[in-house]
């Protein structure tokens, strides 16, 4: 075995190429193995899996350093609408700044940092909706994981000095995007990072072809309202109807 194939532990159910490119994640579903410098279509690490063992993970990582990058217009598309907007910011005029020039803030390991959500983060996910007074079915580490396949780089956490402190779950059905689980942690509140969450999930709908984006809320949830209607969210006349189908 080469050596970049080799794993180094990193703690309990988590494994590390030497080259530090490739991590894998135990799951309740399998192993995950996600990849440092391949990104998925919005620009977050690529995960492959789940493998039902470690050796097959192992495997992976040898075929995914061979094989054929990832097909996808997506990032493209990004790329060619950041290049527009680009162009549109280069025909205004501009002012020339003079004097001494800031020098950038040195990190601190306490920075925000929003990313995709791992079915490790599953556990710490609930605490911290629980923590909040949501409760609701489906967020088992099964279905967390399922969503997230299904809906890649948008169900999203923000983090904190590697601390869970914010999530925002978005998912497309091809028609109507919906946002689920918009949750800050009570010491986190009042800093904006639920919009950042809700934005970026926005912002991947958008590339996928979505117009239309939907919440639920509690009618009594008046701070909620308050949240979704200052980000331009209206209430839609029609009702929705539902059941469950568990146990058929």
């Amino acid at each position: 075995m080469a050596d970049d194939e080799k794993l180094k532990r990193e703690r309990a159910g988590t494994y590390r190429t030497a080259d530090g490119r490739f991590t894998v994640e135990q799951s309740t579903t399998g192993w995950l193995l996600l990849d440092a410098e391949q990104a998925n279509e919005l620009g977050l690490p690529l995960a492959r899996g789940p493998f039902p063992t470690l050796d097959e993970a192992r495997v992976a990582i040898g075929n995914a350093r061979s094989g054929p990058r990832p097909i996808s217009d997506l990032g493209e598309r990004r790329a060619a609408k950041r290049a527009a907007s680009k162009g549109d910011a280069g025909t205004r005029p501009t002012t020339r700044r003079t004097g001494a020039r800031k020098a950038p803030a040195r990190a601190t390991g306490r920075e925000l940092v929003i990313r995709e959500m791992r079915t490790a983060d599953g556990d710490t996910l609930r605490a911290l909706w629980n923590a909040v007074g949501l409760r609701s079915l489906g967020d088992d580490d099964r279905s967390l994981a399922r969503l997230a396949r299904r809906n890649p780089g948008l169900a999203l956490v923000a983090t904190e000095g590697g601390r869970i402190v914010g999530s925002a779950l978005g998912a497309w059905d091809g028609r109507r995007g919906w946002i689920y689980h918009v949750v800050t942690a009570a010491s986190h509140r009042r800093r904006g990072i639920a919009t950042r969450l809700v934005a970026q999930v926005e912002s991947g709908l958008r590339d996928l072809g979505c117009r239309e984006v939907r919440v639920n809320i509690g009618e009594a949830n008046a701070e909620a309202r308050s949240f979704w209607e200052a980000r331009g969210f209206a209430i839609r006349p029609t009702r929705q109807f539902g059941r469950d189908l568990e146990g058929e």
